[in-house]
């Protein structure tokens, strides 16, 4: 064989070779779009009878047809049978003429559109959900903000939207800023009711956040593109198997994938469009849900700042009556139920009124806060100390019986005579008579033992003042 004979078969070889190479990267590229087909269609088949079902409703044609497409769907019918249920689906909507009413309502958003689609039945649930928080509202609250509920619920009824459900949440929110300032029921309580109405308000707005996540995982897949997508891959096998060379399936491929390529290029603009719509309303929701974190922090501040000042007394700083009647009647309960004994001290400022009338009423004030002060590093954390009115304060001693709180008693007596202040060059003393009573058997009300206690404060007064006396 001479040297261009060689040469010849050379070159014809490098082009076998390259057209194998040339094979070999389009079958590679069939296989991995025959792969995104498969997870494409499953996608499809996962998530648009969902879709189906909850537009499927009545008992119209356009419905039959939807409720036969998704069963096909979930059955993994044959290509042919969901293209004929699509054409069937077509001349439904056309024959019914239901396009306006099912796709072609006017939305406040677009995620409003997309989770909603032909049915009201996601807005209609967190309807009801807010139902149930304003029916707990109606049992706790009083008849005056009766008014305001029905406004509330007036609203959730016209409410066709989540930026609707946003709002009603921020008048929820309102009502029960306004129940903390109005009320003066026992905090715990107000406090307790108040995690409860958020604790609602949270569960539903986690499911609102939920909603958003699956609805973008939705986008994942485009019916349109997943149908050309499909059809295309179907020519391409066949031009696969009847391409008479490489060149020829080379040129038939290149055809598919420029239309591919230019179907999947609007598909992506498509869906750009879509997320940054649902992206921001996302970012709306999520700005609202911060704020509910907000308010609620908000509100457990307020409060508990207001039930500071409601069961402190402003001149002293101890507790004050209304703490202590609580308090109280805490103990006396503990006491009927487990005989569990507790002790009550009475103090009473010995002359206290010579004391304002001679020096002033600063520095009667002045005492009235030393008292305090001398007398709460002497107690217990479980004490408590509670000013009762003028210049009587009282110690409840939880599981202390008469001995230990006449110890305690003599301890604060004591500590109380060496206050001393100076005006205009006088000294100024202060003493305290102090009554002690313990729980007894036969008792009923704490009434008794505090009728006790003010018995032996009567009886230290006589005895001569600044003194302890028990009964």
């Amino acid at each position: 064989m001479d040297s261009a004979q060689e040469e010849k078969l050379i070159i014809l070889q490098n082009q076998v070779e390259k057209l194998q190479s040339q094979k070999d990267t389009l079958l590679k590229e069939l296989n991995t779009l025959e792969e995104q087909s498969e997870r494409t269609n499953q996608l499809y088949r996962k998530y648009f009878p969902l879709i189906i079902d909850s537009v499927a409703k009545g008992d119209n044609l356009f419905s039959k047809v939807c409720k036969d497409l998704s069963t096909a769907l979930k059955k993994g019918e044959s290509q042919g049978k969901i293209e004929y249920l699509f054409q069937q689906l077509k001349s439904a909507i056309l024959k019914e003429d239901i396009t306006p009413a099912v796709f072609g309502r006017k939305k406040k958003g677009l995620f409003a559109s997309l989770i909603k689609g032909g049915s009201d039945s996601f807005v209609d649930e967190y309807k009801q959900s807010y139902h149930e928080v304003v029916n707990t509202l109606r049992s706790t609250l009083d008849q005056k903000y009766a008014g305001k509920l029905d406004n509330i619920t007036k609203r959730i009824n016209a409410a066709s939207d989540t930026n609707d459900i946003s709002e009603i949440r921020e008048r929820v929110f309102s009502l029960v800023f306004v129940y903390i300032s109005d009320t003066n029921q026992d905090r715990g309580k107000v406090n307790a009711f108040i995690r409860e109405i958020v604790g609602k308000i949270l569960d539903i707005e986690s499911k609102l956040a939920t909603t958003y996540q699956q609805t973008d995982s939705m986008f994942q897949s485009n019916q349109g593109f997943e149908s050309v997508l499909s059809s295309e891959l179907i020519e391409l096998k066949q031009a696969t198997d009847v391409a008479s060379s490489i060149d020829v399936l080379k040129i038939k491929v290149a055809e598919r994938l420029a239309y591919i390529e230019t179907t999947l290029d609007k598909k992506q603009a498509d869906d750009r469009f879509i997320r940054e719509a649902v992206e921001e309303n996302k970012n709306a929701f999520k700005s609202g849900f911060v704020k509910l974190q907000e308010e609620l922090e908000e509100a457990t501040k307020y409060s508990e700042e207001l039930e500071k000042k409601l069961n402190l007394d402003q001149l002293t700083g101890a507790f004050n009556r209304r703490a202590y009647d609580k308090r109280v009647e805490e103990e006396m309960a503990r006491f009927l139920r487990y005989g569990t004994c507790f002790s009550m001290l009475l103090i009473d400022a010995d002359k206290f009124k010579l004391i304002n009338d001679n020096y002033g009423h600063a520095i009667g004030d002045r005492c009235l806060k030393e008292i305090i002060n001398r007398t709460i590093p002497l107690l217990r954390k479980t004490d408590m100390l509670a000013r009762y009115g003028g210049e009587e304060f009282l110690v409840i001693m939880p599981e202390t019986d008469a001995k230990g709180a006449k110890t305690a008693a003599e301890k604060i007596r004591h500590t109380i005579e060496n206050i001393e202040f100076i005006y205009k060059k006088d000294k100024v003393t202060v003493t305290v008579s102090i009554g002690v009573s313990q729980s007894r058997e036969g008792d009923k009300s704490h009434h008794q033992i505090f009728e006790r206690a003010d018995m032996a404060v009567y009886q230290a007064k006589e005895q001569g003042r600044n003194r302890v006396v028990v009964n």
